[in-house]
């Protein structure tokens, strides 16, 4: 694994505002593309390979295999998931630079945020029962 891989594993975390983002924005896609992104970008740390087969993953998400199949090559070629390594005829992935970004996205607007100020009014010389 690379240090620009092991990096992005460190620094990005699966919130539910991810999720949130990832379901508006794979909105166009089948259904079922969204339910096999939600597994790989649960299962594991965001960066981390699944190493989990195609046939699994249709049983736990109650899928055909090539339904999955299908939704793992559309979600592959559109950067919603990436490839890490082939064993024999087996792929495994691992969420793609699409995910990683719109994390990455959330992260600097929640950073945004932290930097603004918030004003509390304090009780000098006066009781709030007054």
């Amino acid at each position: 694994m690379t240090t620009a891989a092991m990096n992005r594993e460190q620094r990005a975390e699966f919130t539910q505002a991810l999720m949130h983002e990832l379901l508006v924005r794979t909105a166009g896609a089948p259904g079922a593309d969204f339910r096999v992104l939600a597994f790989y970008a649960t299962t594991v740390p965001l960066g981390q390979t699944v190493r989990t087969v195609g046939k699994l993953i249709a049983e736990k998400l109650r899928l055909s295999e090539p339904t999955v199949s299908k939704s793992i090559k559309r979600l592959a070629a559109d950067g919603w998931l990436e490839l890490v390594y082939r064993q024999g005829p087996i792929n495994f992935y691992r969420v793609g630079p699409r995910v990683m970004e719109a994390a990455d996205e959330l992260d600097a607007g929640a950073a945004e945020d932290d930097d603004l100020a918030t004003v509390h009014r304090l009780p000098f010389g006066r009781h709030d029962d007054e």
